[in-house]
C-alpha cells in the first residue's frame, strides 16, 4: 500500500514539474514575441489619437509614465497625425482619481484645446480601453485610430485592437521612465506576457 502511495506522489510531482516547465516555456515564447514588437511604430494619419491611461498619482506628483504617454500623444497631435485626442482610463483603484480627466488636464496645459479632446472615463483594463473607445468611434463615425502607450504595453494593446477589428496604427511613447529605466528587465515588461496569456484565456485576444 505504501509503495502505491509513494508511486502516486511521485507521479503527481512529475506532472506538476511538467506543468511548470510547460508554463515557463509558454511565458518565454510570449515574452520573446512581445520583445520583438515593442519598438514597432506605424504612425500614419488617422481620425483620432488614442492615449491609453495608467495610474495618475505617484510619489506626491503626477506619474511620469502617464505624462510620457500624454506628451507623445500631444506631440503626434501637433504633427497633425489626427485632429482629435481620445484619453482613455477610468478611476484609479489607489485613490479614485480619474485617468481620462487627468490626461485631459495635462494635454490642455500643453496647449491642446478642450474641443480637440474626447474622454473615455470608465475603463479599467486594456481590453476595456479599446472596447469603450470603439463605442465612441462608432458614435462619432471615426474610422481610424493611432494608439499611444508605452513600448512594453503596445504589443498587447495592438493584438486586442486587431481582434476587435479596429483600423489602427501604433506609436509607442519613447521617453517613459517605466520603459527606459530597465526595459526588458522591468516589472512592467515582465508582467506583460501574463496579461496577454490571461487575455487569451478569456477570449480577449
Amino acid at each position: 500500500m505504501s509503495n502505491k502511495i509513494s508511486k502516486v506522489k511521485h507521479n503527481l510531482k512529475m506532472l506538476l514539474f511538467g506543468l511548470l516547465v510547460l508554463g515557463a516555456l509558454v511565458y518565454l515564447l510570449v515574452a520573446l514575441f512581445l520583445a520583438s514588437q515593442v519598438n514597432r511604430d506605424t504612425r500614419r494619419q488617422t481620425d483620432a489619437i488614442l492615449v491609453l491611461g495608467a495610474r495618475v498619482n505617484f510619489k506626491n506628483g503626477i506619474n511620469p509614465c502617464l505624462k510620457a504617454r500624454v506628451d507623445h500623444g500631444v506631440h503626434l497631435w501637433r504633427q497633425t497625425y489626427a485632429p482629435l485626442l481620445i484619453m482613455s482610463g477610468g478611476d484609479d483603484i489607489e485613490d479614485g482619481t480619474n485617468e481620462a480627466d487627468a490626461m485631459q488636464k495635462l494635454a490642455v496645459s500643453a496647449g491642446v484645446p478642450e474641443a480637440s479632446i474626447l474622454k473615455e472615463r470608465e475603463s479599467h483594463s486594456t481590453y476595456e480601453n479599446l472596447l469603450f473607445t470603439r463605442n465612441i468611434m462608432q458614435k462619432r463615425n471615426l474610422k481610424t485610430l493611432l494608439i499611444v502607450t508605452e513600448p512594453y504595453h503596445m504589443p498587447r494593446a495592438a493584438l486586442i485592437a486587431r481582434e476587435m477589428g479596429l483600423d489602427f496604427a501604433v506609436s509607442p511613447a519613447p521617453n517613459s521612465p517605466c520603459w527606459n529605466r530597465w526595459k526588458f528587465l522591468s516589472r512592467y515588461f515582465l508582467r506583460e506576457p501574463l496579461g496577454l496569456i490571461k487575455n487569451k484565456m478569456l477570449g480577449r485576444w
